[in-house]
């Protein structure tokens, strides 16, 4: 079960003697480094905030003090205003000793940060954080690591999300195999093919709006080639709408807005609205589904109901069979920012704060992470963890997600090892939800070669891409829509194309990136 990597971690660990730490990972330190509490800044998942006041309250964290005898004093702000809080925070001066969140929402991004004097960088303090040094030192992945863990300056800025396995996509397009039974046809896999379906779902099943959504309809942008947004093509950084390619899926999404078989509503529609059309067979397809929280949702609601329902993740859209589309989202990438743990500069014993948090990054602390407490979350069957009937089959009618949030934190990214294997083959409960992650994670290696990593600004870059960002998205988005409901003939794509490159600056943006894409490159 073990990774390749993991192993050399448990092999530094042992070859680091100096750093004597019990079987929990933290030595109770005494001295000057005596500490027994850490206040730490974190949110917390809504759907766990509704059952706990703390993270203390779950099986891994009561495991950690139980074994470290260091209490952490979780401060979670509200979910709906963590962003406030964070800036409120940040303002005021007054830090706990760590903060958990997505750094991008800190101007400048953690070098800043780190030059603001708000976060500790950890280069002379790796020799407290074993596991979390081997990580970025040994294994295929470990280039990645380092590169995604570290500034443009050299800076280790703090514990970052690290995805150990294959699987990194959960989001794409959903279909009612059920219906593509009825009218005698294949889950599609080209544009053509979508064309096709979509058309004989209104056409053969009266179905008023076969593909729905909630926003742009972005899966299928990557057909024609190119990115829904910023990417990188063989280490070119490239602005999908900016592409000539870009018309091509503009005239097909116009095409099935014109014949109905895009949702008219699609640019307006809301999560509930989108789902209802699903549900109430309005709908027969998704732009962009996920696989626990639509594909599971919806079989869980129509299984009494209409046993016979059957929704499925379909491949990302090609032009031709047997090509890869090689965008996918969400994070595709090695390190997932959006949650990094950082030491403040507030923090007294930073050696303390260290040691706990590389504890993640070890053998024990990757089950205790992703599957809880052994012989009470979970059990070891033929080498491999199982998670508990609590977990499995919760008595009180939890959903798998929500039981093991109240054990570990596998089920959102955190500091640590992320994506075990063993969790994801556990935590679908129907077997169309495992089919489809196998189906899309056929996308993984290509997105993550696609994926813009996250970048640094140095000197006034910061400014300027704030400059040119929003104005530049705000028309891109305007343009896609005007383009695809007709208001704007595609006639005057190239008119549109000039616009972006001059009016809303696209190629100097696309410059100011190049430059950080080339610094993050020599990290």
């Amino acid at each position: 079960m073990k990774k390749k990597f993991l192993k050399t971690v448990a092999f530094l660990m042992a070859a680091v003697l100096v750093f004597t730490l019990t079987a929990c990972g933290v030595e109770k330190d005494t001295g000057e480094n005596d500490v027994n509490s850490l206040t730490y800044w974190v949110p917390m998942p809504s759907d766990l905030a509704t059952r706990v006041s703390s993270f203390n309250e779950i099986s891994m964290y009561k495991k950690r003090e139980a074994d470290t005898g260091i209490h952490i004093n979780f401060v979670h702000p509200p979910n709906d205003q963590a962003a406030e809080q964070f800036k409120l925070m940040i303002a005021s001066g007054d830090l706990p000793d760590i903060i958990e969140y997505n750094w991008s929402a800190y101007t400048g991004g953690l070098q800043q940060a780190i030059k603001d004097g708000i976060v500790l960088p950890l280069n002379d303090y790796l020799d407290y954080a074993p596991n979390f040094k081997a990580a970025l030192e040994k294994g295929e992945l470990a280039e990645n690591y380092r590169r995604g863990s570290t500034t443009d300056d050299g800076y280790l800025y703090g514990f970052t999300t690290l995805n150990i396995g294959e699987y990194r996509i959960f989001g794409g397009p959903l279909i009612r195999r059920d219906w593509l039974n009825k009218i005698g046809m294949e889950i599609p896999e080209t544009i053509d093919e979508w064309t096709a379906v979509l058309t004989a779902f209104k056409e053969k099943l009266n179905v008023p709006t076969p593909l729905t959504g909630a926003g742009a309809p972005s899966h299928f942008v990557g057909a024609f080639g190119i990115g829904s947004g910023w990417y990188v093509d063989n280490d070119i950084i490239k602005y999908g709408p900016a592409q000539p390619e870009f018309k091509g899926y503009l005239q097909t999404m116009h095409d099935w807005y014109e014949k109905g078989l895009l949702d008219r509503d699609i640019a307006t529609n809301t999560t509930e609205l989108k789902d209802s059309k699903i549900l109430k067979g309005q709908a027969g397809a998704l732009t962009v589904g996920n696989i626990g929280g639509s594909i599971g949702k919806y079989l869980k609601q129509k299984e009494t109901e209409d046993p016979s329902y059957d929704i499925v993740g379909a491949p990302f859209p090609v032009l031709e069979k047997g090509t890869v589309n090689r965008f996918a989202i969400p994070n595709a990438l090695d390190v997932n920012k959006t949650r990094t743990a950082v030491i403040t500069t507030a923090c007294k014993n930073p050696e303390v704060a260290i040691k706990w948090l590389d504890y993640l990054y070890s053998d024990e602390g990757y089950m205790l992470s992703n599957f809880g407490v052994e012989g009470e979350d979970y059990t070891l069957v033929d080498g491999k963890p199982v998670y508990s009937d609590f977990i499995l089959h919760n008595p009180e009618g939890l959903s798998i997600s929500s039981a093991i949030k109240l054990c570990c934190r596998a089920t959102e990214p955190f500091p640590g090892l992320n994506q075990a294997p063993e969790y994801l083959e556990q935590y679908y409960e129907y077997p169309q939800q495992t089919e489809t992650l196998k189906r899309w994670v056929a996308n993984t290696a290509e997105t993550k070669k696609s994926s813009l990593p996250a970048l640094s600004s140095q000197g006034d870059e910061a400014d300027l891409v704030a400059s040119i960002k929003a104005d530049l998205d705000t028309y891109s988005e305007e343009m896609l829509w005007a383009f695809i409901t007709g208001k704007e003939s595609l006639d005057k794509f190239d008119e549109y194309i000039d616009n972006i490159n001059k009016k809303f600056r696209c190629k100097e943006l696309q410059a100011i990136y190049q430059k950080q894409y080339e610094r993050y490159l020599k990290r």
